[in-house]
């Protein structure tokens, strides 16, 4: 029986010796949570300078890089079509012939009286050089000399004259012979064989679509963040909503009298097969950036009151609710313009469990 109550006895402080060590441990557990010595978890951002970039969606035509009308320069029938719809031409192809003859006939005679015009120009300087010769001996007069003089200065505009002719007969035949003034392809034509055509009579159309661009209108407030070169995503709804790459190259000086926006060329390169045409659909999107770095920070970061923006500011391990002026937003970025500077801590994630002036440990700082 004693070893019984024995037994007993120890059991009793065996328990209370297990309940007193679960109130050490579960002391000291408060003691090393951070929430109750340190302060309320957040989750912390250093403020840095960046661009805050911004996209403007337009819409637009593609339009060839070039694109030529060519025209009848002389009156005639044509008399051969080498070049037809869709072919590929160079600046020394003969698309079609104007009936040639008349031209060639004058261009011949034009040379002709070119060759005539030297031969008398030779003649009357050798004549000179004989004249100067007798005239230095007393042999012929001052006027006969001075008529020789004469008679080489006549010869020579002889000779202009001619040649000024040529040039002209040469020009008009030469125009019987269409050629294009661009690399391209043939998109118009509107000649046939046996087509009468007169000066300024349109022929062929041939475009350049190596490069295609884009006309869009940009507002005045946001033309400061486009510069040459400025990126473009272009999508043709066309061609299966296909994705390419422009860019800006030209941004007219002056705004538009009526819509009060700046004219803006986007350039994109065509596939190597071809596949943009001139006269698709596209929706351009310029991508903008800021001219300067600036602070820039998340959305959620922000407090708004009465009508006021304001966010915490981490020092000393107090969060300080301080007030910022926004300068410009988009998306999910808001670019500050007073208030913060480069290396702030201001508190992103946890702002809802906290007062001005709370003490904060920082579970997770992103720099």
């Amino acid at each position: 029986m004693k070893w019984y109550m024995m037994v007993s006895l120890l059991f009793l402080f065996y328990c209370i010796a297990c309940q007193d060590g679960e109130k050490v441990d579960s002391k000291a557990a408060d003691e090393s949570d951070p929430a109750t010595i340190e302060g309320i978890p957040v989750e912390g951002l250093v403020v840095k300078s960046k661009s805050m970039y911004k996209n403007i969606s337009l819409s637009g035509m593609l339009d060839p890089k070039h694109s030529v009308d060519i025209l009848a320069e002389v009156s005639g029938k044509i008399v051969k079509i080498n070049k037809k719809l869709g072919d590929f031409v160079s600046t020394t192809d003969i698309l079609a012939i104007i009936d040639d003859k008349i031209p060639l006939s004058n261009y011949k005679q034009a040379k002709s009286q070119v060759l005539s015009a030297e031969n008398n120009l030779n003649i009357t300087k050798l004549n000179l050089i004989s004249d100067e010769e007798l005239y230095q001996s007393g042999d012929i007069s001052k006027l006969e000399y001075e008529n020789s003089v004469l008679a080489v200065k006549t010869a020579e505009a002889n000779h202009l004259s001619a040649l000024a002719t040529l040039s002209s007969m040469e020009k008009t035949y030469e125009d019987t012979r269409i050629k294009s003034p661009i690399m391209g392809l043939i998109s118009r034509k509107y000649i046939d064989l046996g087509t009468m055509v007169n000066p300024n009579s349109p022929l062929y159309r041939v475009v350049d679509i190596s490069q295609l661009k884009i006309e869009v209108g940009i507002p005045q407030e946001m033309i400061s963040r486009i510069r040459p070169g400025t990126k473009a995503n272009i999508v043709i709804s066309a061609l299966a909503k296909d994705k390419f790459e422009g860019y800006v190259r030209f941004i007219s000086p002056q705004a538009d009298e009526n819509t009060g926006s700046f004219t803006v060329e986007i350039f994109v390169n065509n596939t190597k097969d071809g596949r943009i045409k001139a006269g698709m659909t596209a929706r351009v999107e310029i991508i903008m950036s800021n001219e300067n770095n600036q602070i820039v920070i998340p959305d959620h970061a922000l407090i708004t009151k009465n009508d006021s923006s304001f966010v915490y500011k981490i020092s000393d391990d107090i969060a300080k609710m301080i007030p910022v002026q926004i300068r410009d937003s988009y998306e999910t970025q808001i670019s500050i313009e007073d208030g913060l500077t480069i290396g702030d801590t201001i508190v992103v994630v946890g702002m809802e469990n906290l007062k001005n002036g709370s003490a904060v440990w920082i579970e997770l700082l992103n720099e």
